[in-house]
């Protein structure tokens, strides 16, 4: 997520030289582990994703205001025939608030007709020339939109200088956070204090799913929707 849209690419540094191919253990009781996935790892072979004891899963479904993952529906539909429990999320390229409403509508059509257990996911990280005071009246925007339109609370993925710097409206704390922070004992949060989920590797290895290229996550159950 944080290092992929398009060609772009953020290198950061490993939290293991080498990951296991199967799950590793998880950060602590309250955590579990899971993976996030785009079509930048291809074809994943999910039933072998399944025997390494990874239990959820947040597919890319959608990029901006028109872009679909070539791969969200399959991964969805694997993921799910394998027993793992699922979620998406919405890389957002919004640079005022309509457009973040729009793209927020966008995300919720998308997956409007899929099953999906986690909480869905705004990826709000490239700011362009936006200032502190926009980017969080347009993550605001977003965020209110599309639980209006999807009737769930969603969440924010955010690396973790942009947990502490960025995302600094009070309001945003009501939102569960998903950090990204690699190398660390303990992920930086900001203002929320602590995670609902964290992305702790983005260069890992998993049974399943080709080249060092996998982004590990510890997640709790506070992003599990309610039923």
């Amino acid at each position: 997520m944080i290092k992929r849209f398009f060609a772009i690419f953020l290198c950061c540094t490993m939290i293991f030289p080498m990951m296991p191919t199967s799950a590793p253990r998880t950060a602590d009781a309250r955590t579990e582990n899971g993976i996030d996935v785009s079509e930048w790892q291809g074809r994943i072979r999910w039933k072998k994703v399944a025997s390494t004891g990874i239990r959820y899963v947040y597919i890319r479904a959608c990029i901006g205001s028109g872009y679909t993952d070539s791969q969200f529906r399959r991964n969805h539909r694997l993921a799910k025939r394998y027993g793992l429990k699922t979620g998406f999320y919405h890389y957002i390229t919004a640079r005022s608030v309509p457009q973040a409403r729009r793209q927020a509508r966008f995300f919720a059509r998308t997956i409007a007709p899929y099953d999906y257990d986690l909480k869905p996911v705004m990826d709000f990280e490239s700011f362009g020339a936006l200032n502190r005071t926009q980017i969080n009246k347009i993550a605001l925007a977003y965020l209110r939109e599309l639980k209006k339109r999807t009737g769930k609370r969603p969440a924010i993925y955010s690396d973790s200088n942009n947990a502490v710097n960025t995302f600094t409206d009070g309001r945003l704390k009501r939102y569960p956070l998903w950090v990204a922070a690699y190398g660390v004992q303990n992920p930086p949060t900001g203002q929320w204090g602590t995670y609902a989920a964290w992305q702790y590797e983005d260069s890992g290895r998993l049974s399943g799913i080709p080249d060092d290229s996998v982004d590990f996550d510890y997640i709790r159950r506070k992003l599990l929707l309610k039923k």
